[in-house]
């Protein structure tokens, strides 16, 4: 039997406009630990193996999640469309929470590798720099605005039962970032693998 409510705790955090910060506080707050306790005492060429990982981790997901397995399961005859709602709001909002960490993890080993390299007298390109950047500004934006607007527009649909005319494009910008994200995500991985086979 379900536990109804952990699921309800669970539902009314994921709909919690401060959800985003809820997460993000505390990962920033254990990432100053690890920054201060362990990146800045690890080797430029393990920060650039995290790197490759972090960044090839989150592509898998994302891609993963966001464009192989949840149409799949929207395809499924014996979800009603409002389980695959409600599946979709509560999929991607947890994946939202789990690119803050993640996120948040990656900019800081990336800060630290690029200071290790700028202090070498090294050069960062802007492709790299951007790859990063992106799939974090690119999280921000869905968990302050994408997301709770996606949210308020299921809500709509599950009282009225009709599909209001801004959820279709909510919900293609929502697309259109995700891509851009795993493109991002994509080039970092590959670049800093790369970087590890010279």
């Amino acid at each position: 039997m379900p536990n109804t409510s952990f699921s309800n705790c669970c539902a009314r955090f994921l709909e919690d406009p401060l959800a985003a910060v809820k997460v993000l506080v505390p990962s920033v707050a254990i990432e100053i630990v690890l920054h201060k306790k362990l990146w800045q005492k690890t080797s430029l060429r393990d920060l650039t193996l995290y790197l490759a990982i972090v960044n090839t981790y989150w592509f898998a997901t994302t891609l993963n999640l966001s464009f192989l397995e949840t149409p799949l399961f929207l395809q499924s005859p014996h979800l009603s469309d409002q389980q695959k709602l409600d599946c979709g709001r509560q999929r991607f909002n947890w994946l939202n929470k789990i690119e803050i960490v993640v996120g948040v993890l990656g900019l800081d080993l990336y800060c630290e590798w690029r200071k290790r390299i700028i202090d070498n007298n090294g050069f960062v390109d802007g492709v790299l720099a951007r790859s990063i950047w992106i799939p974090a500004a690119v999280t921000a934006i869905q968990a302050v605005y994408l997301l709770p607007t996606l949210n308020k527009k299921a809500k709509q649909i599950d009282r009225t039962g009709h599909e209001d005319e801004q959820f279709p494009k909510a919900h293609r910008a929502y697309i259109g970032f995700e891509t851009a994200k795993v493109v991002g995500l994509a080039v970092a991985g590959l670049r800093f693998g790369r970087m590890l086979t010279l």
